[in-house]
């Protein structure tokens, strides 16, 4: 389990001691990171990847080191009927509660995918490519948004959070990336309209270059390049990845809703 920065340690944000937490694409990442700072903060954490064994073994670390309730919740989100059993799961361990939802799970980063121009995209590759990534980053968030806000509306209250990419608000490259990433952005202004009046709030972070993921596979040159995109002249970390999902959970933002929050360091700016 990664080590969290002193700045970051003993968080108490109002609103989330006892909140029940479903993080999904949350065994690495900035996703592991999200379901530590929420556990810190006295959250009852639900934990969601593929993985039964890594799913199960992180509930169970968070649950000794934090002394919270934590849920293992292993499925796939992009597989409607994998979803709604998780959500049943999920209804029954925590009475029918769920506060926040972070849509964090997303299709992994592929070279091929990434640096193929559209109009070289073959024939053959270029359908499956699109639904592939479709399939987990905006299907995925649809289909947990629809079983989250069934149980969020009797309370009358609740918080949704999307990642999506700063590609989505400028353009960059990996169309089938963007394009989905930028279709979720569309899907969480609906949704902050439609269940605004039923104090759900609806909101996405648009990530920039963070060091976690792919970040991983890229070689000291192309790190320290792609560094410089950033005014502030670095990579971003995992842990200001989550503090900014926790602010957007956590009623210090009760006032916000349908908004991206950019964390970038400064690339994008608008």
């Amino acid at each position: 389990m990664p080590h969290i920065p002193p700045a970051f340690q003993e968080l108490a944000l109002p609103g989330l001691r006892d909140a029940v937490i479903l993080i999904t694409g949350s065994t690495r990442g900035s996703g592991l990171m999200m379901a530590q700072l929420f556990a810190q903060c006295g959250a009852r954490v639900a934990i969601n990847s593929r993985s039964p064994a890594e799913t199960t073994r992180l509930a169970e670390e968070l649950q000794v080191l934090y002394h919270i309730p934590t849920l293992a919740l292993p499925g796939d989100v992009s597989n409607a009927a994998s979803v709604a059993e998780m959500f049943e799961w999920l209804a029954a361990w925590s009475a029918q509660r769920l506060d926040v939802l972070i849509c964090n799970a997303g299709h992994p980063l592929v070279h091929e995918m990434w640096h193929t121009p559209l109009h070289e995209m073959k024939d053959d590759a270029i359908a499956q490519w699109f639904e592939q990534v479709r399939a987990v980053d905006l299907e995925g968030a649809r289909f947990c948004s629809r079983q989250a806000l069934r149980m969020m509306m009797p309370q009358r209250r609740g918080s949704i959070v999307f990642i999506s990419s700063t590609p989505a608000l400028s353009g960059y490259r990996g169309t089938p990336y963007t394009e989905a990433k930028a279709a979720l952005l569309g899907l969480m202004r609906d949704l902050a309209r439609e269940y605004g009046p039923h104090n759900i709030r609806v909101n996405a972070v648009a990530l920039g270059n963070i060091a976690s993921g792919w970040y991983e596979n890229l070689g000291e040159e192309q790190r320290k390049a792609l560094s410089h995109e950033a005014p502030l002249g670095r990579w971003g970390k995992a842990e200001e990845v989550a503090g900014a999902i926790l602010f957007l959970a956590s009623e210090l933002s009760g006032f916000i809703t349908g908004q991206t929050l950019v964390v970038d360091g400064g690339k994008v700016m608008r």
